[in-house]
């Protein structure tokens, strides 16, 4: 399967995910298990091989990713799920739950915020930074922020939003110097 029929059928088994879970008032668990999922996947590439194994039994694969989507799934979820496998299109679930998370912010007017930092922010830092991102959005905008840490960095921060970065960290005018001084010679 190429890749652009890949994040086509993504798109629309995440869309129609989303329209099964708004109808029935599971919309933000399934979001949460849609974040568990992904980071799973790519926390752990032998789920994918797991659940696309032949011989391990039906229930078994359901057991793992429900285990992996944060466990105690939605129904909406475990439906979806048993869908997926009865058409044997479980090798696109990363593909899914990534295209679900983007339906669902759309939807829901979430914009996924991800901070890099040198060490743990003040709490204050982090609150300008949620208030400049909102002022480039509606008022009915909510942010959602990952904050992760990274001492290579050294100090200073990366920002992304919506596919933008904003690279603000030591580590990035380092190398903006150098890229610089090696253009000069």
């Amino acid at each position: 399967m190429n890749t652009a029929t890949i994040g086509t059928l993504s798109s629309r088994y995440a869309r129609a995910l989303y329209a099964y879970a708004l109808d029935n008032n599971e919309e933000e668990k399934v979001y949460d298990e849609m974040k568990y999922l992904s980071h799973g996947f790519l926390s752990v590439p032998e789920l994918k091989k797991f659940l696309q194994n032949p011989i391990l039994p039906l229930e078994t694969k359901l057991k793992v990713l429900e285990t992996a989507a944060g466990g105690n799934a939605a129904k909406c979820s475990a439906h979806f799920y048993e869908f997926l496998f009865g058409r044997e299109k479980e090798d696109l679930l990363l593909y899914i739950a990534t295209a679900y998370l983007s339906v669902y912010r759309k939807a829901k007017h979430v914009v996924f915020v991800d901070l890099t930092v040198a060490a743990e922010p003040e709490n204050d830092f982090v609150e300008k930074i949620k208030n400049h991102v909102l002022k480039e959005y509606d008022e009915n905008t909510v942010v959602e922020m990952s904050i992760n840490s990274d001492p290579d960095i050294i100090g200073g921060f990366i920002l992304n939003v919506d596919g933008k970065q904003l690279d603000l960290s030591v580590k990035g005018e380092l190398n903006n110097i150098r890229k610089l001084i090696l253009k000069k010679m």
